[in-house]
């Protein structure tokens, strides 16, 4: 079956929907996967789809048979919500962002939380042997800090709790060993949370975002608040696969905790790089999509 994805690349081309197609690519062998922007009369495929892009007034209808995975919710539902009336099936990355859609009529919706991809986002092990350990461990592969933190300096208006910039200070403040780094990406970003003690995560409006998964696939400690909406229904514990808080001074002290307790710090580690890599992979995530759709990806003889 002839599969293409739709997503647009104008903000960039670092996020869910390119890690989706890589998977598709790399893990789950569908070789031709061609892939659209959300505009025009497309060629026929057997399906589309679509992955939320981060823009909020495309127009553009997608042909079916289709599927559409809405990323942020969280942050723009009504958009999103129109949007899934127009798809055959439809997935939403925040819980509380499929259940809403059901109760706004999108009935077919259904909660599929993000991933970590391990092509992007790879362990120390694997990155002493990647192809590109030049560059990517210039600097060395050790654990050099205490605290990393990868991502975007969000300040949500009535976000409350969840207000990156108060967090940040205060982390800064408390632990001198801070590697603070911005708008870095798949393999440069895995490096740095690799030589990091601890990994952290603030997440917006409790969404249960990408970086819950990908820290845990670095093999380093993942430290984040613990109100994010759905690990525990997917099998992560707190205290065996990350480190949870609540509020500045419960975040400092989990995070000293963490550096006081190297041993338990690294089985904690551990324990969430095995289960995030056993079952919350974008391979994971595909395949799931197919097997909803209905797509059976066609096995590779041409060896036998």
């Amino acid at each position: 079956m002839s599969v293409a994805m739709v997503y647009t690349a104008e903000i960039r081309n670092n996020g869910t929907a390119a890690l989706c197609r890589d998977a598709l690519i790399r893990d789950l062998g569908i070789k031709d996967l061609p892939r659209y922007e959300p505009r025009g009369e497309l060629p026929e495929h057997d399906l589309y789809i679509y992955v939320d892009d981060g823009i909020d007034n495309v127009e553009w209808e997608c042909p079916r048979p289709n599927a559409y995975w809405a990323i942020d919710t969280h942050l723009g539902f009504d958009y999103r919500c129109q949007k899934a009336k127009q798809f055959d099936h439809v997935f939403c990355a925040q819980r509380e962002g499929a259940e809403e859609m059901r109760r706004n009529g999108v009935l077919q919706a259904e909660w599929m939380p993000l991933a970590c991809h391990p092509a992007a986002n790879p362990c120390m092990r694997e990155l002493v042997v990647h192809e590109d350990r030049d560059r990517l461990l210039a600097h060395g592969s050790d654990k050099a800090w205490d605290v990393v933190f990868v991502g975007f300096l969000n300040d949500v208006e009535g976000d409350g709790f969840n207000s990156r910039l108060d967090y940040l200070h205060e982390m800064c403040e408390a632990f001198p060993s801070f590697w603070l780094t911005t708008n870095c990406f798949f393999e440069d970003m895995a490096v740095r949370y690799a030589r990091g003690r601890v990994g952290m995560n603030i997440s917006i409006r409790d969404d249960l975002n990408m970086r819950f998964f990908e820290v845990m696939s670095t093999g380093t400690c993942l430290v984040t608040n613990r109100d994010v909406d759905g690990w525990d229904a997917l099998g992560f514990e707190e205290g065996k696969h990350f480190v949870g808080f609540q509020g500045i001074a419960e975040m400092k002290e989990k995070i000293q905790w963490c550096l006081d307790n190297p041993g338990e710090r690294e089985d904690i580690a551990d324990a969430g790089h095995e289960l995030v890599r056993a079952h919350h992979t974008y391979a994971h995530r595909m395949q799931h999509v197919l097997d909803i759709c209905g797509v059976e990806i066609p096995q590779d003889d041409s060896s036998s």
